[in-house]
């Protein structure tokens, strides 16, 4: 009788096994690559945060931290303290916190949190405050392509330490925008609900909004990473495409046109100026500074004479070497810059 004989069968493994095994593998390296991500940034950051930066700051960032794991890396710091050499400018604000998704790096959200204060080096100091500062950054090969920041209810104290007087600037909204135009800077900017005071003086003024289109020829260079040119004021030049100015009721003024620093810092450019309602800011002006009365009332009857009578139109801001000239009215001198 012959003998049976049995074979054996491999075992089969499970597939919820092999699954999970590759499931363990992909999470360890998830893991790994985003922490090795979150090192790179780190070491990117603290590279422009040692003086090689756009506007040539060491800034600081104590309590640097990475956060966001897994979908998110952020950075987050206690506060942000900068010393400006360059400029003379030194200055801190509160905690700072960034976030980019792991799968677009290359957009990043960030707030920042008050108080801010400022101090330059010729005796100007700020301090300021805000309900909320947020700003967006896309990145592209050579930096940031562009940069876009809304702050809401920001209140700003200027000081001028040799004469003792303060400014106050309040603005219920504020939004602001870079971006790269080829070789050039273009930013823009946004202010609504503005508020003015001096020293312990309240003018009686309506609130003001604020539109500004500029563009900064050669400037793009200043949102690199690697390699940023600070932007040099004495021999920037540039182009106001538009600047908007509105008190209500009619009060506007518009103007436009190109704008430079030559290398003694004295400004020189020529700008078209609309005015609306030249009576009404005659009105508004001696109604908030009544010294100025008869100052306002000689400005008011020399544009309308520029205008032939009418209460609105056109006219040449000049300004040659620091000198300002109005149509044909002198209003004096922007020192060197």
């Amino acid at each position: 009788m012959a003998m049976s004989s049995r074979t054996k069968r491999p075992r089969k493994r499970s597939p919820v096994l092999l699954v999970g095994i590759v499931l363990v593998l992909l999470g360890i390296l998830y893991t790994a690559g985003w922490f090795a991500a979150a090192n790179y940034a780190t070491t990117k950051l603290e590279h422009a945060f040692d003086g090689d930066n756009p506007l040539a700051s060491a800034l600081d960032c104590p309590g640097m931290r990475m956060s966001g794991f897994p979908l998110h890396i952020g950075l987050n710091c206690t506060k942000v303290s900068v010393n400006d050499s360059r400029n003379g400018i030194t200055g801190s604000s509160g905690a700072f916190r960034s976030s980019a998704e792991i799968f677009r790096p290359g957009r990043i959200k960030w707030e920042i949190d008050g108080p801010a204060i400022l101090q330059t080096s010729t005796g100007l100091a700020g301090a300021f405050q805000w309900d909320s500062f947020r700003s967006t950054l896309s990145l592209g090969m050579n930096g940031v392509d562009s940069s876009a920041s809304v702050i809401q209810k920001l209140q700003a104290n200027l000081t001028d330490a040799l004469s003792g007087r303060v400014l106050r600037i309040d603005a219920t909204e504020s939004r602001t925008r870079l971006q790269r135009d080829g070789e050039d800077l273009v930013g823009t900017a946004r202010l609504t609900g503005m508020d003015f005071g001096q020293d312990d003086r309240n003018p009686d003024l309506p609130p003001m909004a604020a539109q500004l289109d500029v563009k900064l020829l050669g400037q793009a260079r200043a949102l690199d990473i690697e390699h940023p040119e600070p932007i040099e004021l004495r021999g920037l030049s540039g182009d106001i495409r538009n600047l908007q100015i509105d008190m209500g009721q009619g009060r506007t003024i518009t103007a436009s046109g190109p704008i430079s620093i030559d290398n003694a810092g004295l400004a020189n450019g020529t700008l078209k100026l609309e005015i609306g309602k030249v009576d009404a800011w005659r009105d508004l002006v001696i109604a908030a500074y009544p010294e100025t009365k008869d100052i306002a009332r000689m400005a008011a009857k020399g544009l309308k004479a520029v205008f032939l009578g009418q209460n609105q139109g056109q006219v040449t801001l000049q300004i040659t070497n620091g000198v300002v000239v109005l149509g044909f009215i002198p209003l004096g001198n922007i020192p060197p810059i």
